[in-house]
């Protein structure tokens, strides 16, 4: 590893000088190119310009180009060239070539990542967002739900009081005819004493059904189902 290291010290060096000479010959053109304008004589408005000599203007700038780019291309050395003034072989060129290639390879798989990354960061606050907002509207529908059952107890407090002040027997006849929910509800809610006076007037079916259900509610809950539901009753 140590060997390769040493090797690269010299490929560095030989790039480095053929940029260097590349910028020279550069430089040494427009130096060229600034001393030929000064040098030449300011054409007057009215001198004819002979066309005849155009020709060999236009050969002997492209021998010069020519003569240029070659010279560019002698002094820029070629890959292999660079190899073998570092003493290096071919297979370690390729070596060179494969982890630069790798390399980009794990660039380009790096940007994919961060982009995913970016992308499933923006669906999870989405995602946090709804929840929120989900949140929001679970809040207000037990808003809802208080004022409702509030509201609910406020009407059975209110039939409370008008069967308490009837008389048993005539409550008792109501009582009767009420469904099974509604007829416990307010007998939980009357006070004991008046609450038996409606009990001992009311039929005897309806009378026996309606301790059957007091009883019941008294009983712990026998499943999870039972014990739920009854936590959502007055």
């Amino acid at each position: 590893m140590s060997s390769s290291r040493v090797r690269l010290l010299p490929v560095i060096g030989i790039v480095a000088f053929g940029v260097l000479s590349v910028k020279a010959v550069s430089i040494a053109e427009a130096a060229g190119a600034m001393a030929a304008e000064n040098s030449e004589p300011s054409a007057s408005p009215t001198q004819p310009i002979e066309t005849s000599a155009l020709p060999e203007m236009v050969s002997e700038q492209e021998e010069s180009s020519e003569t240029e780019s070659g010279a560019e291309e002698n002094m820029c050395p070629s890959t292999d060239q660079i190899a073998e003034q570092a003493g290096l072989s071919q297979y370690e060129i390729q070596v060179l070539r494969s982890l630069a290639d790798r390399r980009e390879s794990l660039d380009a798989r790096e940007s994919t990542l961060d982009t995913r990354e970016m992308t499933i960061s923006a669906a999870e606050t989405r995602l946090n967002d709804q929840i929120d907002e989900l949140k929001r509207l679970e809040a207000s529908i037990q808003g809802l739900l208080v004022d409702l059952d509030e509201q609910n107890e406020e009407q059975l407090a209110s039939l409370v009081k008008v069967y308490e002040s009837m008389k048993p027997k005539d409550a008792a006849r109501i009582f009767d005819t009420l469904d099974d929910i509604l007829m416990l509800e307010l007998a939980d809610r009357m006070k004991p004493a008046a609450m038996a006076a409606v009990l001992s007037n009311m039929n005897s079916e309806r009378a026996r059904a309606l301790t059957t259900l007091m009883a019941k509610k008294t009983e712990p809950p026998e499943t999870v189902s039972d014990l739920e539901a009854r936590s959502f009753e007055p």
